[in-house]
């Protein structure tokens, strides 16, 4: 046997969960992905390192992991394995080995996420979108949108901890669209780094501009801290998704 450095994408329904990482007597992803490890290669020193953490509720399309174990399986062999131990609501997509040094948080250059948002909910989905009634001009969303992409500070925008020393993120994707369809609507971002809470508060205070409780000029102040923080909104998580996350 050899130790190996398993890189894993996961994705997962995160209704059920108190989000990624793991806490004292709650159902975590992190921690259930690490109790399957543990119990394919029989070892208790099993280390899962996520991408990014992802708040209870919140979805996963492209959740990234690693971790090292001692074993002969290949790729394929342990992501089947995985899933074969795995709850329902969480799949391994994708299994490859990977270099020692490689570490799925520290080695992300930038993560997308999305936010949907339905007109109307049926009892099969209300719990992965947000219900909201717009029509189908989009264009003031997407001039909140444009906005986003030209700051750089959200320290408005997150739940603030003495844990980081800086609230500076880079956005190089900013945009709203809709489906095929157009039964969903969308917000599609892409960063080098998220502040926690930092999507949904985005999004909760856009629909109040297109809403018209809250002016476009009054958006822009905004990020500037400390002004209009009170009159900033929290859309629900059950809508957002981690769509990707960016290596190269």
């Amino acid at each position: 046997m050899s130790i190996k450095n398993f890189k894993l994408t996961i994705q997962y329904d995160g209704t059920c969960y108190s989000g990624w990482q793991i806490q004292k007597e709650q159902k975590t992803v992190q921690g259930l992905l690490r109790e399957c490890v543990q119990k394919i290669v029989k070892s208790k020193s099993i280390n899962i390192i996520g991408s990014g953490r992802t708040d209870s509720g919140v979805h996963s399309i492209g959740q990234v992991v690693n971790f090292k174990v001692n074993t002969n399986m290949e790729s394929l062999d342990f992501k089947n394995a995985m899933n074969a131990n795995l709850p329902y609501d969480i799949r391994v997509v994708d299994s490859e080995v990977v270099g020692d040094d490689f570490n799925s948080r520290f080695y992300a250059k930038k993560r997308e996420y999305l936010y949907k948002i339905k007109k109307s909910l049926s009892p099969f989905d209300y719990k992965y979108y947000h219900l909201n009634k717009y029509n189908t001009d989009i264009s003031l969303l997407n001039q909140c949108a444009e906005i986003i992409s030209k700051n750089n500070d959200f320290s408005n925008f997150c739940k603030h901890s003495p844990d980081v020393d800086n609230y500076f993120c880079t956005i190089d994707c900013s945009f709203w669209e809709f489906e095929s369809d157009k039964s969903i609507l969308q917000y599609r971002v892409r960063a080098n780094r998220f502040l926690h809470h930092m999507v949904r508060m985005l999004v909760g205070t856009m629909l109040e501009v297109y809403k018209g409780r809250i002016s476009i000029q009054d958006f822009k102040k905004m990020f500037n801290y400390g002004t209009e923080r009170k009159r900033i909104v929290t859309a629900p998580s059950k809508g957002l998704y981690l769509f990707k996350v960016y290596y190269e």
